[in-house]
């Protein structure tokens, strides 16, 4: 029976022989792949082995592509390991070094940072080889992310720094932009200042995620934290109310299929053509999805009317209270604040030290 292709559950398994070696042993197991154009570029190499192995009596060379074919890719791994695969795609799997590995940003996309290079290549290339590790393939690999020092050198090779501090959304930008944005951009900024919501959050939202009755709202899971549901102000209630849900404008045949949405668009990449534009006309800074919305929400929580920091985090769905301090909060004009702070301090002291003085002179 020659190797057959079929699906169990979402992967797809093979069985049977390989008809060319005589007496060849009967196959039965898992791809690891769940789509079967994936599933055929294994079935292909694995045949392709088993019959190297049996004429020349060699142990399979096990290599970074062979490392590939046993991982599943998100959509964007995929994207990243296209371009790192012709450098290292040859390499026998224990001669890939760390050094080796960080050694590629510059060889690959020269012009970009080190925070890009750490998700485009050691992010995907550390989950290949550790997922073959834990299939009993090959030996596990640690690979550090860049330090400060190699991102300050390349900053400077490239002419441009990485890490441009965020401007966090305040009202009075978000208002501005919501008078020349659509509405429902223009609420979908809104929603995003007001929940702590992450934009891939917002968009995915259903008309089934609004219970508007009693104010809340139910935002999607996203990178590894649980839906939640949250209650929200009644101006922002009005307004989802008065905006009618839409589907995604339709790109072929998929598009006709789409659901409805509550803010109607298909992707980040919809909104962020649109919303820097929305910044020009407006006359104001242009301040991306994120830091207008999940560091807005942050900072003009804890940082501008005084919510006590934990409270905020969990309202606004982050897990990690030191991430949320670290990362997400925005000192806004220490300098005067401290100093008002000291001046302060010094006059309650001195009036202290004058209501001692007349208690002392009583006595």
């Amino acid at each position: 029976m020659p190797i057959e292709l079929y699906k169990r559950g979402n992967t797809w398994w093979f069985k049977g022989r390989i008809e060319e070696l005589p007496e060849g042993e009967y196959y039965r197991q898992s791809t690891g792949k769940t789509k079967k154009k994936d599933a055929l570029t294994y079935i292909a190499h694995f045949h392709q082995n088993e019959i190297r192995k049996y004429y020349t009596g060699e142990d399979e060379v096990f290599l970074f592509a062979d490392a590939i074919l046993l991982y599943d890719p998100t959509d964007d791994y995929k994207k990243y390991l296209e371009k790192v695969f012709p450098y290292i795609g040859h390499l026998e799997v224990s001669k890939i070094t760390p050094k080796l590995v960080k050694d590629l940003g510059p060889q690959i996309s020269p012009e970009n940072s080190t925070d890009t290079w750490s998700k485009q290549i050691i992010g995907p290339v550390r989950a290949v080889i550790n997922n073959a590790h834990q299939l009993g393939k090959c030996g596990a690999i640690s690979i550090k992310n860049y330090s400060s020092i190699e991102r300050v050198r390349q900053d400077k090779a490239r002419g441009k720094n990485t890490r441009v501090k965020k401007i966090p959304g305040d009202w009075n930008w978000i208002l501005a932009f919501k008078k020349h944005a659509s509405p429902h951009m223009g609420i979908l900024c809104q929603f995003m200042f007001e929940t702590g919501s992450r934009l891939g959050q917002a968009l995915a939202m259903i008309p089934s995620d609004l219970d508007l009755e009693n104010r809340l709202v139910k935002i999607p899971a996203a990178k590894g934290f649980d839906e939640r549901t949250k209650e929200i102000s009644e101006d922002l209630t009005k307004e989802l109310r008065d905006l009618p849900p839409r589907r995604p404008r339709a790109t072929g045949k998929k598009g006709q299929h789409r659901p409805l949405l509550v803010f109607g668009y298909a992707s980040r990449y919809s909104v962020n053509k649109t919303w820097d534009r929305v910044c020009e006309r407006a006359g104001i800074d242009i301040r991306k999805p994120h830091a207008a919305g999940r560091h807005g929400f942050a900072t003009e929580t804890a940082v501008r009317q005084g919510v006590d920091p934990v409270s905020a985090a969990e309202s606004g769905g982050w897990a990690d209270k030191a991430n949320f301090i670290k990362v997400y909060l925005h000192a806004e004009d220490s300098e005067a604040k401290t100093v008002e702070a000291m001046r302060t301090g010094r006059v309650q002291a001195e009036q202290q030290n004058q209501v001692n003085t007349l208690e002392n002179k009583d006595d």
